[in-house]
């Protein structure tokens, strides 16, 4: 990842407010955190070694990250209503599974 997508990423929820600094921890270092656990499949005894934090303070930051992410949902996915696009309501091999 970028370090532009990170910085958008930690400013997205930052504006959202749905994270904040703490004293000890950075929202940039909550989401790094984050990111780490998810996208390489990583335990927390592993972060814990790389960021010099406790597994219950990697567990309790990678809690937080991951219910103000999965908040995101609200912004970012628009509910079109029960309208199905003509290009599947068209084609018979995905139409049946978007019948209302």
């Amino acid at each position: 990842m970028k370090p532009v997508v990170l910085y958008n990423l930690c400013d997205i929820l930052t504006s959202h407010d749905l994270l904040r600094s703490t004293q000890n921890v950075s929202i940039r270092e909550q989401v790094i955190v984050f990111l780490q656990i998810i996208s390489q499949n990583q335990r927390f005894r592993f972060i814990t070694d790389i960021h010099y934090r406790s597994v219950e303070t990697i567990h309790h930051y990678f809690r937080i990250v991951l219910k103000a992410v999965l908040k995101l949902y609200k912004h970012l996915i628009k509910d079109l209503g029960d309208t199905v696009p003509a290009e599947i309501m068209n084609n018979q091999r995905f139409y049946p599974y978007f019948k209302l």
